[in-house]
């Protein structure tokens, strides 16, 4: 190919190395066959996506990397995606990690699909620039194990963890905090599908964790210890659940029951959204009790379904919100049982819930209601990633 014959080789070499890192390395290592000006220009990427998928055997995968040897080793990686399936995997996980860290990789994501366990070495991950991780196992089986007996990773600059579908062997109640206990700055932890192998309590402790999000777990007791955690989300969790966090702004909660779990939590709690399948009126009522600061309150359908049952328990009580502002009913939790289902929200209900607070606004939404909002805010979305990768850093 000419490169003064097409229009994508007069782009600058910038926008070019933009474009490839919108590809999977694969093909974007394969642009250097095109022209001598396309040769190197593929080596500055600094976006790397991979797949073991991409590799025949072993030796294809070690030639590769070879590859990977000539490139710019002043270029430093803002992510790199691996995705994993195949009988050598751990051999390329170790590869790739390495491969990242020697090039200051600032957003990790490792995608396992295989059958079978692996058991990741947490001492490979050490690095001073790390800033994001994910790691994902199979929706069947827990690739990934994290033995924090066997060594303990040290990443000083991580914020962000995203764990799903990774089992945690070796933890023990007294010492199970000190897997984060390199990772000074983590502020934002997802468990999501994860196995505790432990039948004594887990402890997760963090002085700077602000967001912590726990969905689909299955543990025997999860003890959360956060002085600054701001934003909680439980989401379909068994187990016992206890959570210390006096700064906690934010709750969404999304379980089948009620767990009473909160200490030291109710009075900064300003945005609530409480959805639960099976429960009571006098247990709603109790629970709502304890909010007495909530600014904005979104209930499930089945909670107000509940409590417009409930008129003789809330007549003789004053609402509990002074400072509410905002008060929606909104499917949530089983929505398919919900769909076609109308709310009439009697008039002792309505001074329960708003006579503390009567300049509230109220919003109560229908399943099909809530489908054309998701419509919309995906549209949004969608937008907002086109405008993203026209005009996102290099």
């Amino acid at each position: 190919m000419d490169a003064e014959g097409d229009r994508l080789s007069s782009l600058s070499d910038d926008l070019i190395i933009k474009i490839l890192s919108y590809i999977d390395t694969k093909h974007a290592i394969k642009t250097s066959i095109l022209s001598s000006r396309w040769k190197n220009t593929w080596k500055s990427i600094r976006h790397l996506d991979l797949s073991t998928d991409d590799f025949t055997s072993l030796n294809r995968f070690h030639e590769f990397t070879r590859v990977f040897s000539s490139c710019n080793n002043e270029i430093e990686l803002s992510s790199v995606k691996l995705t994993v399936r195949g009988g050598f995997y751990q051999v390329v996980v170790k590869k790739v990690i390495n491969y990242a860290f020697l090039h200051n990789v600032q957003k990790m994501t490792i995608i396992c699909l295989d059958k079978k366990r692996m058991e990741i070495p947490l001492s490979l991950f050490i690095s001073q620039y790390l800033k994001d991780l994910t790691l994902v196992g199979s929706t069947r089986y827990y690739c990934f194990q994290l033995d924090r007996i066997k060594s303990s990773w040290d990443l000083p600059a991580l914020t962000t963890l995203q764990l799903d579908h990774v089992m945690f062997v070796n933890e023990r109640s007294n010492e199970s905090g000190s897997l984060f206990s390199k990772c000074p700055n983590l502020k934002n932890l997802t468990f999501s599908n994860c196995m505790i192998n432990d039948h004594n309590h887990y402890t997760i402790s963090h002085p700077q964790l602000s967001n912590l999000t726990l969905k689909n777990g299955d543990y025997s007791a999860v003890n959360v210890v956060a002085s600054h955690l701001k934003n909680l989300t439980v989401v379909n969790c068994r187990g016992d659940l206890m959570i210390s966090a006096p700064e906690l702004s934010s709750l969404m909660y999304k379980n089948t029951f009620y767990l009473p779990f909160l200490q030291d939590c109710l009075s900064s709690l300003e945005k609530v959204d409480f959805y639960i399948y099976h429960s009571d009126g006098p247990s709603i009522i109790d629970i709502l009790q304890q909010f007495p600061n909530v600014k904005y309150l979104t209930l499930g359908l089945e909670i107000a379904q509940v409590l417009a049952s409930c008129v003789d328990l809330v007549s003789h009580l004053s609402s509990p919100f002074g400072k509410l502002t905002s008060l929606k009913i909104y499917p949530g939790w089983k929505e398919r049982l919900q769909e076609g289902l109308k709310i009439n929200m009697p008039t002792e209900i309505k001074n329960y819930l708003l006579d503390g607070s009567p300049n509230a606004t109220v919003s109560i939404y229908s399943f099909e209601e809530k489908k054309v909002l998701q419509d919309a805010t995906l549209a949004q979305q969608i937008m907002a990633t086109l405008q993203g990768v026209g005009g996102g850093e290099n």
